[in-house]
């Protein structure tokens, strides 16, 4: 009986330590190809990147900028919805992948005078180039507007046109970061 129990015990501690591992390395591994890569982090407010400070840093599974090349409003009601469409695009890396990928979106914002309560966009993945060549998936973003600085949480799936694992490293993620300079203006993105 004691052999059974310590054989248990043991079977218990391999299980236990096995779900530890794979929780710990769960954030950090995910394969793209047959599937998507699951993404998420926040997008900082306008001017936090690029050579004239014209773009939004983005930290977390995508490490790098993102501009917004066309932003066209629809007519506002007197409701304070505002409703835009347009085109965007992101250079950096997704892990240890580097290259760009373009979205067109839809972005709604509820507005009181000219300040915004709250605001979210849509991003459908039309394509992209160098790691990203091939593509595809989607991605949405809130405006989080009542704390200084703004910032836009995202979340989304990306998914790539070959099975090359997509190493999710937040070492590499930080190495990037300090290089990258910030600046402090605010402006909705999308």
């Amino acid at each position: 009986m004691r052999h059974l129990k310590a054989r248990h015990g043991r079977h218990a501690a391999l299980i236990a330590t096995s779900l530890a591992l794979v929780a710990a390395l769960a954030p950090s591994i995910a394969l793209a190809g047959g599937g998507a890569t699951v993404v998420g982090g926040i997008q900082h407010e306008y001017g936090s990147c690029g050579e004239n400070s014209d773009g939004y840093l983005m930290t977390g599974s995508l490490d790098g900028c993102w501009w917004v090349d066309t932003f066209e409003v629809k007519p506002m009601p007197a409701a304070g919805t505002m409703l835009a469409h347009g085109t965007e695009h992101f250079t950096g890396w997704l892990g240890t992948l580097y290259g760009t990928f373009y979205t067109t979106y839809s972005y709604t914002a509820r507005f009181d005078g000219a300040v915004e309560l709250h605001g979210r966009c849509h991003h459908p993945i039309l394509g992209g180039s160098g790691d990203f060549a091939g593509v595809r998936g989607e991605l949405s973003f809130t405006d989080v507007v009542d704390e200084e600085p703004f910032s836009y949480p995202y979340w989304g799936n990306i998914q790539l046109d070959r099975g090359t694992p997509v190493i999710l490293s937040s070492a590499a993620s930080s190495a990037r970061l300090a290089s990258t300079r910030v600046a402090s203006a605010a402006t909705a993105p999308c």
